[in-house]
């Protein structure tokens, strides 16, 4: 059976415009995904920068799990 001229036509123009969609979907994903790694890069390299003036974590809290020393008078 063959189908109809206007439904072949729309079929086709259908078609077209799903595969620009397609297109227009996969370039915005990687333009995401780089925009994600430009970033992730640039946090990385400003933290090595300024690394060394901020101590290390574990030093900042390093009272943070003291317990109060005994009472000798209790």
């Amino acid at each position: 059976m063959a189908l109809p001229s206007a439904t072949a036509a729309g079929l086709a123009a259908a078609g077209s415009s799903s595969l620009l969609l397609i297109l227009v979907g996969v370039v915005l994903v990687a333009v995401l995904i780089a925009a994600f790694w430009w970033g992730s890069r640039r946090v990385a390299r400003r933290r090595r920068s300024a690394g060394v003036t901020q101590p290390p974590r574990a030093e900042a809290r390093q009272d943070s799990w003291t317990v109060p020393h005994d009472d000798p008078d209790r």
